[in-house]
């Protein structure tokens, strides 16, 4: 088995006039009923990718033994397991292997359980409490010699003999980075441990090489802000402690990824209203939120009526430039439109460098082409559910240099409103942030609710400097007790997931 992790128990007796002083002993717990041919001998709890959580048995004995009805379970206790299906022998000297396809427990936790093995009559055969293996994904918990009493931390050696694997590099799990990614994470491991693992990123002629931190299992850093327009290259690398080392996309530091960065609309959202119920003619509004927000020049719809046409030969298309609402939020509302008008639209963001992107999207190979109005998508006025008065709206954020940064929100439920909080972090940082420490709140202090509705919230210019990059977001309780969250207008429903969990997915605006 690869370059083991061992468990080492020292005791350190130092024999001064001060006494004697011994180190915490770590032990993993196990039990092996003596006399037992088969025995539990190695478990995969955190495999790479789309991998499957597996059990291998191995027969020490000198004869086929039969398995039929021993279980195995996910718990110190075997009762209530799962039973191995009768006629499944094992051959002296073999392994079999049994993968969660099989049996009827669940996976096994990567951050730590525990595995029984019994007889079929129920009598326990062996448990082993398997470690925390979240930073350790693709190795194994198995034991050092087959059918050993020693369980070590190491390569994968499924269905084969344990300790016959070569010195391999550490095994990398990564996925693609994209232009929108703020905090970049990607899993490593090997069984002599990981020295490093870096983010090696190059825009233009600038390279950067990153150290990704070792965060709840995966290595993470900080993605730098490109530009729109840059072509950003990267590749990451990741070290063991004996020198090898893998890459990703393989063969990266020759032929890195890359992308083109290009903006455009992270969400598009619609609202309607009929401004006098007795005229059949409803404003219809585009909500935009986009990326890069500080790079921005003007964000534009563009629509056609039912028979008008845009092609070739044919620029019947109307436009409306979006107000700026702030904190990379745009919206743009155009009035007198009958229920049923089905209105075929696209946007385009034009940013300060020149590049325009549209929505959709508008790359190689998609049907969507802004010349041709066949082409883009169609909403139709009337038909959007109606939008709840409970809710935040009305936010405004004042944004003034030198001066405190200001949030201004209407809020309202019809049940009442029993507290209000504004949550932030300044400069978040994944790789070392620390909920307690530095995660900001405020809470509303005044009459619940107010009598506008409206709710202030501000952070101290003193805490506050020129670029700094402030994480956001608000919560409010009604009066059933229920959370809800300012998140551009979604409804409860519509919001996957509890925001203060992930400071990534939290609102973000730039200190002027």
């Amino acid at each position: 088995m690869k370059n083991i992790k061992y468990i080492i128990v020292i005791l350190i007796a130092l024999t001064t006039t001060f006494g004697c002083i011994e180190d915490e002993v770590l032990e993993i717990e196990t039990t092996e009923i003596e006399g037992s041919t088969v025995v539990l001998n190695e478990i995969m709890s955190n495999d790479v990718g789309d991998g499957i959580d597996w059990i291998e048995i191995y027969n020490k004995g000198t004869e086929t033994f039969d398995l039929s009805g021993y279980i195995l379970n996910d718990a110190k206790d075997p009762s209530g397991g799962w039973a191995i299906p009768d006629g499944t022998t094992l051959a002296a000297g073999e392994y079999i292997v049994f993968d969660e396809n099989d049996w009827d427990f669940g996976g096994i936790s990567s951050g730590g359980e525990w595995v029984s093995f019994a007889d079929a009559a129920g009598t326990l055969v062996e448990n082993v409490e398997v470690p925390s293996m979240a930073s350790n994904a693709g190795l194994t918990y198995a034991k050092e010699i087959d059918g050993g009493d020693v369980w070590v931390i190491a390569s994968a050696t499924k269905g084969t003999m344990n300790g016959n694997v070569e010195n391999t590099a550490p095994i990398l799990g990564a996925e693609e980075l994209t232009e929108h990614d703020r905090v970049y994470a990607v899993t490593a491991s090997d069984a002599d441990g990981i020295a490093s693992v870096k983010l090696v990123y190059m825009v233009n002629d600038g390279v950067l090489s990153l150290d990704m931190s070792l965060v709840d299992g995966e290595y993470k850093t900080s993605v730098p802000v490109a530009k729109v327009g840059d072509v950003v290259k990267y590749y990451v690398i990741a070290s063991d402690k004996t020198g090898l080392t893998t890459v990703y996309p393989e063969g990266g530091t020759e032929t890195p990824n890359e992308y083109t960065v290009i903006g455009g609309i992270e969400e598009l959202t619609f609202s309607e209203i009929k401004p006098d119920p007795a005229i059949d003619a409803f404003d219809f509004s585009f909500t935009a939120q986009v990326y890069y927000a500080d790079q921005v020049d003007e964000v534009k719809v563009y629509y056609l009526l039912p028979g008008e046409l845009q092609d070739d030969t044919n620029d019947d298309k109307h436009s409306e430039v979006l107000t700026d609402l702030g904190d990379g939020v745009y919206k743009a509302t155009a009035s007198g439109f009958a229920e049923g008008t089905e209105l075929k639209y696209y946007l385009r963001v034009e940013y300060i460098d020149g590049t325009k992107t549209y929505y959709p999207f508008e790359v190689e190979g998609s049907d969507f082409n802004h010349d041709y109005g066949t082409t883009w998508p169609t909403v139709t006025v009337g038909d959007l559910p109606e939008i709840p008065v409970n809710g935040f709206s009305g936010l405004t954020i004042t944004n003034v240099a030198a001066a405190d940064l200001e949030f201004d929100v209407n809020i309202e439920y019809d049940n009442g409103i029993t507290e209000v909080k504004f949550y932030y972090i300044i400069n978040y940082d994944a790789a070392t942030y620390v909920e307690d420490n530095d995660r900001h709140d405020i809470e509303w202090s005044g009459d619940l609710p107010t009598a506008d509705n409206m709710y202030h919230f501000s952070i101290p210019i003193a805490e506050l400097a020129p670029g700094d990059e402030i994480s956001w977001y608000m919560r409010a309780k009604d009066g059933n007790g229920d959370k809800m969250y300012y998140t551009y207008g979604k409804t409860a429903d519509e919001f996957d997931g509890d925001i203060k969990d992930d400071p990534a997915t939290w609102h973000v605006v730039t200190k002027n």
